[in-house]
This record gives structure tokens, sequence and C-alpha cells, in this order.
């Protein structure tokens, strides 16, 4: 009798071209799922349930995981499936660490140029958000928060922008959790927090456009840190915090405006 194969859900068989030109579009594929949250941490993958619900042989399967295990996005121990890497987070502290850092450098040399036009579509941009967390569509509000910060970080080097667009790759998996965690009122703290930002953006204030932004992403982390690791104390993210807004550091708050501030 053949072997039952169970399906893993969320992914969907793909049209790809022929298999020495398949690698890469399968890889762009299984990505997504794992950073969209399709593919959930610690999910266990088998190549022979894959290559069948993906439609691929087992060749272009084999080289697309191991890039993904090369990326840590999945992990293989002896004798046992690979599977979609747990949260670490170390590896989240470590995330938001950055992008608070090089948002900030992102958002300071972005705005002296910030035009007319920019402020319209940033304004049009969270419209769109509110209007896609009241009908609880969290797809097309992540669509338009990673064109929001996009928009704000437009003004940087090439180099620095595609530094940033792989941590808000990785941060996507993290916002799922926040989301999910929070099904009633995830986007509450943006409705307020984004436009903060930009209103200091749009006045030309960059200490209080990077201190919003650094507060900002900091809140995300010690949010989910709160629902998926809520004995781990961040390290990286109330440094960087400290490093943009001058305050003193704080580890279990790192996202606390003091009086003080803004």
């Amino acid at each position: 009798m053949a072997q039952r194969i169970v399906r893993i859900p969320g992914i969907e068989r793909v049209d790809l071209p022929t298999a020495r030109q398949s690698v890469p579009p399968l890889h762009a594929y299984l990505r997504a799922c794992i950073l969209d949250g399709r593919l959930p941490p610690a999910t266990k993958l088998s190549q022979a349930t894959l290559a069948d619900q993906l439609g691929v042989s087992r060749t272009p399967l084999r080289e697309v995981l191991r890039m993904l295990q090369e990326e840590g996005l999945i992990t293989s121990e002896p004798n046992q499936r690979m599977q979609v890497t747990a949260l670490d987070p170390t590896e989240l502290d470590s995330t938001y660490a950055a992008r608070i850092m090089l948002g900030a450098l992102a958002v300071s040399v972005t705005i002296d140029g910030f035009a007319d036009a920019q402020k319209r579509e940033a304004g049009r941009l969270l419209t769109t958000m509110r209007r896609a967390a009241r009908r609880k569509d969290q797809e097309t509000w992540l669509e338009m928060h990673r064109d929001y910060h996009g928009l704000l970080e437009g003004g940087a080097p090439e180099p620095l922008r595609r530094q940033l667009d792989a941590l808000a790759d990785r941060a996507v998996r993290y916002i799922r959790i926040q989301q999910h965690a929070e099904p009633a009122r995830w986007a509450d703290l943006g409705d307020v927090e984004h436009p903060s930002i930009l209103q200091a953006v749009v006045d030309g204030d960059v200490q209080a456009a990077t201190a919003r932004l650094a507060r900002h992403l900091a809140g995300t982390a010690v949010r989910v840190l709160a629902t998926s690791a809520p004995d781990y104390t961040p390290a990286a993210v109330p440094r960087a915090v400290a490093l943009i807004t001058g305050d003193e550091p704080d580890q279990r708050n790192p996202a606390v405006t003091p009086p003080s501030m803004e």
C-alpha cells in the first residue's frame, strides 16, 4: 500500500520553469512562505510531501532547502526531518536593533528631500492601512506598511535600502506573531505612531522623527517578545533606542517615552 502523504498547510502547487531554471523562483516562494507565516515556526518539512504539493522534483527542492538552511530559515538535525526554524529571541532582538539604527539613519537622510508628492503618498498609505485594519485585512495592511516605511527611507542610498529591505523581510514573521496574539487590536498603536512619525518628517524634525521611529520599532519587538519569549530580556533593542534618543537604556521596556520627550 502506498504511504499516505500528509499535506503541509499553506503550500500550493507552483508554476515553475524548467528544472534547471526552477531553483530561484522555488527558493523565493518557500522563503516567502516562511517569512509571511504560511509555514509557521517549527513546521516539519518532508521532502516527499513538499515535492508532491509543489509539483517539482526533489533535485531542485534539495538545493532550495540547502539555501534556506544557510539563511537560517530552516534547521536539520541528524536523523530528523527538516523544520522551519523556531523563533529565536536573540535573532528578533538583533533584527529590530539593526532596523532601529539603520532606519533612523535612512530617515535622517530622507527628511530634507521629502517633497509634497511623498507627503501625499504617505498619507494615502496610512489611510489604506487604517481601512485594512478595520477590515482585519492583514495582507493589505502588511503591503501598505512595508511601502510606508520604504517611503520614509526612500532618500537613503541604494545599498542601505537593500539592507533595510532584508531586515523588513525577516521582521514580517514577528509582525505576524503580534497580529495573531492581538487579533482585536494589533494595529491600534500603529494608528497613532505611524502618523506621529510622518508628522515629524513633514516638520523636518530629524530628532523627533528618528526617536519616534526607534520607539515604534522597539515597541513591536517588545510586544512580540512578551508573547513568544516572555522570560527573555532584550539587550540590543534598548541600546539601539538609547543611541538614537540619548536616553538611558531600559531593557524591559525600551519603547517607553520619557515625559520630557516629544
